[in-house]
């Protein structure tokens, strides 16, 4: 995606495309509380992975440098404020880490995300309404009264803190609606909403998830084979070494570096693999992939004469925030403790 949450504020076109439904594709209620908790959630997302990062080099860095000193490194000026220096880096790499588990950045990152995609749920759980409206002005009120009462259950969910990810259930997380008025509801504004949540619900879900799905297959290609490469590099120097004690005891000099060279290959080794897991580049590329084929499935049935759209949607807002839970099970699971 070019731009992020198209699909909770579309382009100028769009709105003018859906006019007959703006309460719902354009409304305050839901959108601004869902801007504060996007940005916080993208602010915490992006201190906790750069900050994650750079401790976990501190203390490699430092491990490396003790590794060297004690195998392969001669004496030479100013080793010892180097190697106080690299203490130093150590430190200051353990501190970050301690700083991320008291502050919570990752639970304050997580809650943020869930909270904004609890929102983004709520906004198009709304849709359904278009099936009684009989006029815009009537959709308007009909949409904030819904939209005051969904985000004011919302608010006193996440009053819990991070254990609310802990006790989130997609079922009860879809809202009923309320029943019709017995009114002739507008023909332009039932189908206004029904193009309106397959472009900007379905097709928007289907387009993010096949597009990160891309991204993490390029990334995979090129990461699979560095860890493959530093493996079978560690995995063949360790033999070298004890070849080299075995057949060449003299050539200690030779032998150390060789061992200095395993250690560091299966360091880097468990370095990427701590990066990896942090990224969740395994697990978001298989959820993703069920994520694309439920929402799919939904597709289909929405499109078939039988697909009822007041029916429907529920269980497509169920499909998303099922793969919202899956996310946050594995997130919570993800650090960057070397």
């Amino acid at each position: 995606m070019q731009v992020h949450n198209r699909d909770v504020f579309p382009t100028p076109e769009i709105k003018q495309l859906y006019s007959p439904i703006e309460p719902i594709v354009t409304n305050e209620l839901v959108d601004k509380p869902f801007s504060a908790h996007e940005e916080e959630a993208t602010r915490m997302k992006r201190q906790y992975h750069r900050r994650g990062r750079f401790a976990l080099l501190l203390v490699l860095f430092s491990v490396l440098f003790t590794l060297a000193e004690a195998l392969v490194l001669p004496d030479f000026y100013g080793e010892h404020q180097l190697s106080i220096l690299l203490v130093i880096c150590a430190v200051i790499g353990l501190a970050i880490q301690i700083h991320l588990i008291k502050k919570k950045k990752k639970q304050s990152w997580l809650l943020h995300r869930f909270a904004a995609e609890r929102l983004r749920s709520i906004k198009f759980q709304a849709y359904p309404l278009a099936l009684q409206a009989t006029s815009t002005p009537d959709l308007q009120t009909k949409v904030n009264a819904f939209y005051t009462e969904e985000v004011a259950h919302l608010q006193t969910e996440l009053n819990a803190g991070y254990a609310v990810l802990s006790r989130f259930s997609p079922r009860k997380a879809v809202a009923k609606l309320p029943p019709p008025a017995g009114s002739t509801p507008s023909p332009e504004i039932i189908s206004a909403a029904q193009n309106a949540y397959r472009e900007l619900r379905l097709d928007y879900q289907i387009h993010f998830a096949t597009g990160e799905i891309q991204l993490l297959q390029e990334k995979q290609r090129v990461g699979y084979t560095s860890s493959d490469v530093l493996y079978l590099l560690g995995a063949g120097l360790t033999a070298a070494a004890l070849a080299c004690k075995v057949f060449f005891p003299s050539a200690a000099n030779a032998s150390d570096w060789i061992d200095f060279s395993a250690v560091t290959a299966f360091m880097l080794s468990l370095f990427k693999a701590i990066l990896d897991n942090a990224s969740l580049a395994e697990t978001s590329k298989a959820r993703y992939e069920d994520y694309v084929r439920a929402l799919e499935d939904s597709d289909a049935e929405l499109t078939s004469a039988a697909g009822i759209f007041s029916d429907r949607v529920p269980i497509i807002e169920r499909v998303a925030l099922e793969e919202l839970s899956h996310f946050c099970q594995s997130a919570s699971q993800i650090s960057y403790r070397l």
